[in-house]
């Protein structure tokens, strides 16, 4: 127990003064042997004394004491729990710190309470510019928009949350990201906020675009293999049935293409076929389609297209093969294309039948000297 005289003139400064000298976890008596006004027992409480006496008698100072232990108790209570809770915090800090995996922690507000060293690093910003911090203080104000709305979705449904998106990382690399985050409630299932974990799937990604095209591509020319086509004109069809659109179809072929691989070997046939590809792909259109479709020969499809229009696309294609694929030395036409147009109509008839269509317009080009395009009926 220690005393300080306090002058009557200065009582509200010496407590206050004393009050930033001792710290919380003093229990400080004002004792006033002068008769104060009641307006000063509530200023002296308001300044940091925690009892005031006025009537000084060894009843009143053992009641006194003994409030100031069980105060005193109730501080040492408070600061061990504090200093229990600091431990944990800093315990559960330190792990989640050592994980490679970004961490995040935000309250009801959307306020960021928590985050590991990772979060912090795969942002690029310092952690105390992120802690208190709102997604709209550390992100572009679209983007920001984007994942309050994944945020207020959880807190609607109260559960967990998964999900993929694509953020610009730090080194300024675009990053395929998966989210998740879970609520975070207390015992009695009050809300504290949301916890979250960012996981870097762009390896993942990355192998399962290029098992999709694994499976939609032709190995040897990389054009589109022929299950890839029909699955993209069933979506023509589709889009053909509900308008009058028109919808032109092509099979186009190699001509004396067995001569190219028995003169020159098959590895120059594999070139000519990848060189016929990439020309007919370039020469298409933007939005018509080219697959191989086996062999040697090519399917082609023109979404919106009529069949004189079509035609057009279709024999332009046919001569910048024969400009560039030609095989010189073995015959006129090897290495040029033949080609057998026909009009789709989505509402009348099946591709298949489109495509017999115009693989006997392909027959009539190849009887008539090959490296021609010829029209269905």
């Amino acid at each position: 127990m220690v005393f300080f005289p306090l002058a009557r003139e200065s009582l509200g400064v010496g407590i206050r003064d004393l009050r930033r000298t001792l710290g919380e976890s003093a229990y400080l008596v004002a004792v006033v042997e002068e008769k104060l006004g009641p307006d000063w027992f509530e200023r002296a409480l308001d300044l940091g004394a925690d009892d005031v006496l006025t009537d000084i008698d060894e009843a009143e100072v053992a009641r006194c004491l003994s409030r100031a232990r069980k105060g005193l108790e109730r501080v040492r209570r408070v600061e061990d729990e504090v200093g229990q809770v600091t431990l944990e915090r800093d315990y559960l800090q330190a792990c989640i710190d050592h994980l490679p995996t970004p961490i995040f922690f935000k309250n009801v507000e959307g306020i960021y309470v928590g985050c590991n060293g990772a979060f912090a690093e795969y942002l690029g910003r310092p952690l105390e510019t992120i802690l208190g911090a709102s997604v709209y203080d550390i992100a572009p104000p679209e983007i920001a928009r984007r994942y309050q709305a994944a945020d207020d979705a959880l807190f609607d449904s109260g559960g967990a949350q998964v999900y993929e998106s694509k953020v610009c990382h730090s080194n300024g690399d675009m990053r395929f990201v998966e989210f998740q985050k879970a609520v975070i409630k207390s015992r009695n299932q009050g809300v504290y906020g949301i916890a979250g974990a960012i996981l870097d799937i762009t390896d993942r990604k990355r192998l399962e675009m290029q098992l999709i095209d694994a499976a939609e591509r032709d190995p040897l020319t990389n054009a589109y293999n022929r299950r890839k086509f029909f699955q993209l004109a069933e979506d023509v069809s589709e889009w053909a049935r509900n308008g009058p659109r028109p919808v032109s179809v092509a099979v186009i072929d190699v001509d004396q293409f067995k001569l190219i691989n028995d003169r020159l070997g098959h590895s120059e046939g594999d070139n000519v076929l990848c060189t016929v590809s990439q020309v007919l792909e370039a020469t298409s259109g933007e939005d018509n389609i080219v697959a191989r479709a086996g062999g040697e020969e090519f399917y082609a499809l023109f979404p919106g297209v009529s069949l004189k229009a079509a035609a057009t696309i279709a024999d332009e294609m046919r001569r910048e093969v024969e400009r560039f694929c030609r095989v010189d030395g073995l015959s006129a036409v090897a290495g040029t294309v033949s080609v057998g147009l026909a009009q789709f109509d989505p509402k009348s008839e099946s591709l298949d039948d489109a495509l017999k269509r115009a693989d006997s317009a392909l027959y009539l080009a190849k009887r008539e000297g090959r490296n021609c395009l010829r029209l269905a009926l």
